[in-house]
């Protein structure tokens, strides 16, 4: 059940599902749309957290029937986010759906209860994009959470993204670090994180992965002359399926390169975020998602839960 694509994901989900996700702040239009369209593709069954009188207004407005669904009334943000993380370390609900609410309330949560239960990981977002000419999805980590990474935390961020790749279907998958170039700034902690990464990775400390040759987009697409002729040289067997980002400016910079796709720039990316680390996978669609969008979101929490 290899996953290349959105589209593949959209359509493995009905299969793999129904599975119970908590929606922290369901109290809006286009979530409660794609929740819809989610169940009637048989991909999951909400437990829909938020301000009840308004979640049952709009459900009645898209003729959706939440009857036999759950409705938690909790209005303050925070404790939205708690509850939903609640429901699935309870075992009540698989992953979570971040509704129309600020991400730092659901992280919060989740580094909580991470913490509270003895789950000391790194807790870190995995950008899941896919671009027109690759025939694969590739991630940029971390997007959104950890600042600073230092060499372990970056261990856990690799192991991380493989376990998720893992659960789509992709055997040792490629990993490729993102650092400054030797020679010149070795003092640079990416670059000193990279060789220890390195070394880790050949006493077999990164099972389940392939760590590969190079720590720059430009190693991956270029070779190692560093030089092409013609775009259409790039061998797209050596871009790596995870790249690991030295800091969080970097990955979050790195994963929104879509936001230029509606100027032809890079036309065609698509991108969807999955929190990992916590022992709960979350999925976090930006609250300007049309549900269209939000209904691969939830179908990849569906495969990664």
């Amino acid at each position: 059940m290899l996953i290349r694509s959105f589209e593949e994901a959209d359509e493995i989900a009905g299969r793999v599902g129904p599975k119970k996700v908590s929606v922290v702040k369901a109290d809006n239009r286009e979530f409660l749309l794609a929740l819809k369209e989610a169940y009637e593709r048989g991909y999951a069954e909400p437990v829909l957290i938020g301000d009840e009188r308004k979640i049952r207004k709009l459900a009645e407005e898209i003729s959706f029937d939440i009857t036999k669904f759950a409705v938690i009334d909790v209005r303050d943000p925070q404790e939205s986010a708690d509850k939903g993380v609640q429901l699935v370390e309870s075992g009540e609900t698989h992953f979570i759906l971040r509704g129309y609410i600020d991400g730092p309330y659901l992280y919060r949560s989740l580094i909580w209860a991470a913490s509270k239960r003895g789950f000391r990981r790194c807790v870190s977002g995995v950008a899941l994009m896919q671009f027109p000419v690759l025939p694969k999805l590739i991630a940029v980590t971390d997007a959104g959470l950890t600042v600073a990474p230092d060499f372990r935390a970056k261990m856990e961020i690799i192991e991380d993204a493989v376990d998720l790749f893992s659960r789509f279907g992709y055997e040792s998958p490629q990993v490729g670090l993102i650092a400054a170039r030797r020679g010149l700034n070795d003092d640079l902690g990416s670059v000193s994180d990279a060789v220890r990464i390195r070394e880790a990775y050949e006493k077999g400390e990164l099972p389940g992965c392939r760590l590969m040759e190079g720590l720059s987009l430009a190693d991956f697409l270029l070779g190692g002359e560093g030089f092409l002729d013609r775009f259409e040289e790039i061998d797209y067997s050596r871009i790596p399926d995870i790249l690991i980002a030295p800091n969080l400016e970097y990955g979050n910079i790195a994963c929104k390169i879509d936001n230029i796709a509606a100027n032809d720039f890079f036309s065609g990316i698509r991108r969807h975020v999955i929190i990992v680390g916590g022992g709960m996978p979350a999925v976090i669609p930006s609250r300007s998602d049309s549900h269209e969008t939000i209904i691969t979101d939830i179908a990849l929490g569906v495969l990664s839960s």
